[in-house]
């Protein structure tokens, strides 16, 4: 791997890609009024299916779309280095995004909350299915960083205030969980002769 490859991960353009999608959502519906809240997660409301795929990519106002900004950014970077990221991405916003839609209180659910910490739960279990060292240094690297970024992970994950999905977070969680056990690397074992 080159050294490049290790300071720039070549998935994480997929991430600032989906960042830039995020501000540009916004933008549009800060300047010219793009009715965004049609594209998240209502449970149980069919007209809002597509909200599985859409709903990481709007938010409610510029400071929540900074604060998830920031947790992408440092999450997704770090999950970028992950074997089958692009895989274990799709997996946490479709699982996330479903799970959502069919157990989720009422509400309009948005934001790519439930994205960062599937990226969490990509991590941490990549530290524990794969036991390998990138995915522990990944994990340990990920809790140094959100934690001087002032990001608490368990307040984060917990966080059951009126105005934030918890459902995305929780459920977010576990998907990335989900995805790193289905996407785990086999591991060679050597027999002894």
């Amino acid at each position: 791997m080159s050294t490049r490859a290790l300071v720039f991960p070549a998935n994480f353009k997929l991430v600032l890609y989906a960042m830039a999608v995020m501000v540009l959502v916004q933008l549009l519906g800060s300047v010219i009024g793009l009715p965004v809240g049609r594209l998240g997660i209502i449970p149980h409301n069919e007209y809002y299916l597509s909200g599985i795929i859409t709903a990481p990519f709007v938010h409610g106002s510029w400071g929540h779309l900074m604060s998830n900004l920031l947790g992408l950014a440092i999450s997704g970077y770090l999950a970028a280095r992950m074997p089958r990221f692009k895989r274990a991405s799709l997996l946490i916003i479709v699982a996330t995004g479903a799970l959502v839609w069919l157990f989720a209180g009422s509400g309009n659910h948005i934001g790519a909350s439930g994205v960062v910490m599937g990226y969490f739960g990509l991590l941490l279990g990549a530290a524990v299915f794969n036991r390998n060292v990138l995915g522990i240094v990944s994990f340990i690297a990920l809790l140094i960083l959100t934690y001087y970024a002032n990001i608490s992970f368990l307040a984060t994950l917990f966080d059951f205030s009126a105005q934030t999905s918890s459902s995305s977070h929780i459920f977010g969680f576990i998907s990335g969980l989900s995805a790193a056990y289905f996407t785990k690397t086999k591991c060679i074992k050597f027999k002894r002769y």
